[in-house]
């Protein structure tokens, strides 16, 4: 493979690295967020029909609400980390195209390297955080779901 297609090839990738920084809002977090946020609904909305109607409040209710609520805040702390790693991508990229065909220096090797890893760590981060989002929204809807099947 040629310099300048390498070179072209990892132009290309800073420009992805910097798109995926505004992708990485709108993929399956949302999802997380809009069925958190109607299970969060559906739990105050539960409670306060039991409150009116002067029905004991069942724990499994708050404890869906508090899963579907630490699924929210858990996604948006992945967002954060989500756009560190794709930042500190983009700075690697950027050193490297700063460096072009010639052998790095000592300090601009170092430079790559120190982006790269801090951009593997917040992604692993990031993919974690997602993950425990991820199951503490179905533990919150197993468990509404699961006071609904049982109590109506």
């Amino acid at each position: 493979m040629s310099k300048l297609a390498s070179m072209n090839d990892l132009k290309d990738r800073q420009r992805l690295s910097w798109e995926g920084l505004f992708y990485s809002i709108q993929r399956i977090d949302l999802l997380i967020i809009s069925i958190s946020g109607a299970g969060i609904y559906v739990c105050l909305e539960t409670l306060k029909y039991l409150n009116e109607n002067c029905i004991q409040h069942n724990l499994l209710v708050k404890v869906s609400g508090i899963f579907l609520l630490a699924s929210i805040v858990l996604n948006f702390i992945s967002q954060i980390y989500g756009k560190n790693a794709n930042y500190y991508d983009y700075l690697m990229c950027e050193e490297q195209i700063k460096v072009g065909s010639n052998e790095p220096k000592d300090e601009e090797t170092k430079k790559i390297d120190e982006y790269d890893s801090k951009s593997e760590s917040a992604s692993k981060k990031t993919n974690s955080l997602t993950n425990w989002s991820m199951g503490a929204m179905f533990i919150g809807l197993a468990c509404l779901i699961g006071y609904f099947l049982f109590t109506f």
